[in-house]
């Protein structure tokens, strides 16, 4: 059976794909090798979704060959173009994180057909990025027209591209073709990449002495869009808040923690500022604004350093000076904002580190909070064990032959139940699909 995928994950060179591989291997599972034709892939299991990780290889017809095969056979909810590019708009710096609202082909020449520059016959003007995904993009992202092109981009031909595309900020060798196959499939693209050079006479040196950086923000990033695809659990009453909701009550307390206040409520999403508001109850409305500075403040932070982190004690004890400071009440069957770590840790798959990384800050090592006594890991590891043994036994991967293997192999207590498996996955069938068995 095919698992589902809920995105594909792409990228171009080994020194790119290595981050990549590197978080999921951090946050979930590490990543398994997968057979294809062409390329190199790697199917990242998790508890969100799975992700399917693809080396393309560098160019417009490599990176559609590869693209397309994998659009074959899996359906994913986006496709994510990621790795460095080059700088072209004139306030774009190395290190950049740049954004696709469209992508086009910078040497695409059928002016003779009465097309514009960039436009293939027959094709769009240009290829969009998928509102959600720019919607999550962070709000130092700069976004607009990036163009490729087979060719290295730097000098005379960096200059005839800003000429013609006053607009584009930046250029790389795969995305508008990653674009283009998507909207013959039908499927969601966006590419997010960091600038590792300014396309100049000297744009092969930047490139390659800023390459390894530029992979890591761009996969980071990257990957945190990706909570804009994610289905918020339901039932119970912490789904007063949103997930929005709860974001902006992660990015005030680290702020108050880390004492800063002097952000810009304008750079925030609006639906962020919406979900702030709609607190109005236990908000007051002189407090608003300072509260979007806050918030506007850590994400300007979270962004510019990624070793930033908040525990969950830090994050209860701010709270409970808050809610002392605006007269809330903390009752039984009361829900005040900013909620507890708890009402968080249920939204966020369990798991205190899913929330932390949802906003950017840097995931707790060791245990994590609760109540929970096996990790992300320990659960898949648990089931893929499980399959091994029910296939050497040639016996179904059933829920009843689980709780037979707990036994056979003494493993009962040292691993989750199936019980507990069920519960953390919504059913036997989703962890197994999670789990890949």
């Amino acid at each position: 059976m095919t698992p589902r995928i809920l995105a594909i994950m792409l990228t171009a060179e080994e020194r790119e794909v290595k981050p990549i591989l590197d978080i999921l291997s951090e946050r979930a599972t590490k990543p398994v090798k997968q057979a294809a034709p062409i390329g190199d892939i790697w199917l990242g299991a998790s508890t969100r979704g799975n992700i399917l990780v693809l080396r393309t290889g560098v160019g417009l017809v490599q990176t559609a060959a590869v693209l397309s095969w994998a659009l074959s056979k899996y359906s994913p909810q986006v496709v994510i173009d990621t790795g460095s590019g080059g700088g072209l708009g004139s306030g774009i710096e190395i290190g950049d994180i740049v954004v696709g609202e469209k992508h086009m082909y910078g040497d695409a020449d059928g002016t003779a057909f009465g097309n514009p520059y960039g436009q293939v016959p027959g094709q769009p003007e240009f290829f969009a990025g998928a509102l959600n995904m720019l919607n999550a993009a962070p709000p130092t992202a700069k976004k607009g027209l990036m163009l490729s092109s087979d060719s290295w981009v730097h000098g005379e031909l960096a200059n005839t591209f800003r000429k013609r595309f006053p607009t584009a900020i930046s250029a790389d060798m795969e995305s508008a073709a990653a674009a283009q196959v998507c909207a013959q499939w039908h499927v969601p693209f966006i590419s997010v990449r960091c600038i590792s050079d300014l396309c100049t006479d000297n744009a092969f040196t930047e490139h390659t002495e800023h390459l390894d950086n530029a992979g890591a923000i761009s996969a980071r990033i990257a990957i945190e869009m990706l909570g804009a695809l994610e289905q918020p659990i339901t039932g119970g009453p912490s789904q007063r808040f949103s997930q929005e909701s709860l974001t902006g009550a992660l990015l005030l307390v680290f702020a108050l923690v880390n004492d800063l206040a002097d952000g810009d409520p304008a750079s925030l999403p609006e639906s962020l500022v919406e979900a702030v508001s709609s607190q109005a109850n236990e908000l007051t409305e002189h407090l608003l604004q300072p509260t979007l500075k806050r918030i506007s403040a850590a994400r300007i932070a979270i962004d510019a350093d990624p070793s930033l982190t908040l525990t969950a004690n830090q994050y209860d004890s701010k709270r409970k000076e808050i809610i002392a400071q605006l007269g809330m009440g903390t009752g039984r069957g009361q829900l005040s904002w900013p909620p507890t770590s708890q009402t968080i840790i249920k939204r966020f798959n369990g798991y205190w580190n899913d929330a932390l990384s949802s906003v950017g800050l840097r995931v707790q090592a060791g245990r994590k909070r609760g109540g929970l006594r096996f990790t992300e890991k320990d659960y898949v590891s648990a089931l893929r064990s499980f399959a091994g043994w029910a296939a050497k036994n040639s016996i179904a991967p059933s829920y009843k032959s689980y709780s037979q293997w707990l036994v056979q192999t003494n493993s009962k207590g040292k691993v989750p139940s199936g019980a507990a498996i069920r519960q953390r996955y919504g059913s036997w069938r989703q962890a197994a699909e999670a789990a890949q068995i």
